[in-house]
């Protein structure tokens, strides 16, 4: 588990699309006919990540939370836990929001973006020649 976000709600249509909206949560809020395992929200972090919807322990009791079967980048963890936060915040005020990360970025992310940026700009350009 790389993190957990409780939250109180009363998980109404209205609460339940602002989760899927920033989070691009699956959700299955209907219950089913025999007691199911099945978590009633995910949403697909990276590979091999996830972040899924449960029920906490008092009623209305909700909890968002980070599973990893790989080793994802600390600063990509946190930036994941940031947008869990906020999303949870909008729904529970009470929700704390951890501190951001204070660190320049390291030379290879700046080289990995300007690349990136490069072959985005190249991409634009031919796309751009075909109309």
């Amino acid at each position: 588990m790389l993190f957990t976000v409780p939250f109180r709600s009363e998980m109404t249509d209205a609460d339940i699309a602002r989760l899927q909206r920033p989070l691009d949560l699956w959700t299955h809020m209907v219950e089913k006919v025999h007691p199911s395992p099945n978590s009633p929200g995910v949403a697909r972090l990276d590979h091999f990540s996830g972040l899924f919807l449960e029920r906490g322990d008092g009623d209305g009791q909700w909890v968002l939370e980070a599973r990893t079967w790989g080793t994802p980048a600390a600063a990509t963890v946190h930036e994941w836990h940031l947008v869990a936060a906020d999303t949870a915040h909008q729904l529970d005020p009470s929700v704390q929001r951890p501190a951001r990360l204070s660190h320049a970025p390291a030379d290879s992310d700046r080289a990995a973006r300007k690349d990136r940026t490069r072959r985005w700009a190249v991409t634009r350009h031919r796309l751009a020649r075909l109309t």
